[in-house]
């Protein structure tokens, strides 16, 4: 078994490498199919030295997700940077742009993001989720600004746009989302009224929401 790491750059690192593990195991099974246990059998680790790092399984992948968003605000800033943002068009490209991004590149962060508020902000520490939130606050408000300089929109307008895009990326990830029996089931009978495309409808919501977003203002 692996030894507790004993300085804070050792034990970032160590917290960090569970993470990249978390998200391998993410990637091929479903959240509630993975156990702490077996996340520290592949980290060669006791439970209990995993509980040191993340007292919960969902703070552990509250952890995942905010990582994700950091490397997400990251990626959105490069493409203000090379494109800033002159009018409301400029800003509906770069949304789209970055939307397009996520969702053909990014399936960790989508997964993530559609059970937050269902399965990982209901199990989380507190005092921990708000320090996770107040960085990842700070590093919106530095982007934020970046889109405002030229006075296209407030901050408060882009938080709102944000704010929106969060919620439609969930309800179409869970509206497409089915258990493999009824898919099957939808697919036998020809129903294809039922049946959902995430890319499709996450892309098609997000424009018809801006264009409204743009009639309004």
């Amino acid at each position: 078994m692996a030894k507790r790491a004993m300085t804070d750059e050792a034990k970032a690192l160590k917290a960090q490498a569970i993470l990249d593990q978390a998200a391998r195991m993410f990637e091929e099974s479903e959240y509630n199919h993975i156990k702490m246990s077996d996340i520290a059998k592949e980290m060669q680790m006791s439970k209990g030295i995993l509980f040191v790092y993340f007292k919960t399984k969902e703070a552990l992948f509250f952890n995942l997700l905010c990582r994700e968003y950091e490397i997400r605000l990251i990626r959105l800033t490069e493409l203000i940077v090379e494109q800033p943002i002159h009018n409301f068009n400029d800003f509906k490209r770069l949304i789209m742009t970055e939307l397009i991004e996520l969702v053909d590149h990014k399936p960790l962060y989508i997964r993530l993001e559609a059970i937050r508020s269902v399965i990982l902000e209901k199990n989380v520490d507190a005092e921990l989720m708000l320090n996770l939130k107040t960085n990842l606050y700070l590093q919106m408000m530095k982007m934020n600004s970046l889109i405002c300089e030229n006075g296209v929109l407030t901050e408060n307008e882009v938080m709102d746009v944000f704010q929106a895009q969060a919620s439609i990326i969930i309800g179409c990830k869970l509206s497409s989302s089915m258990p493999a029996e009824v898919a099957n089931s939808i697919e036998e009978k020809r129903l294809d009224g039922f049946k959902r495309d995430f890319k499709t409808d996450v892309i098609t919501t997000m424009e018809r929401y801006l264009e409204g977003f743009r009639v309004e203002r």
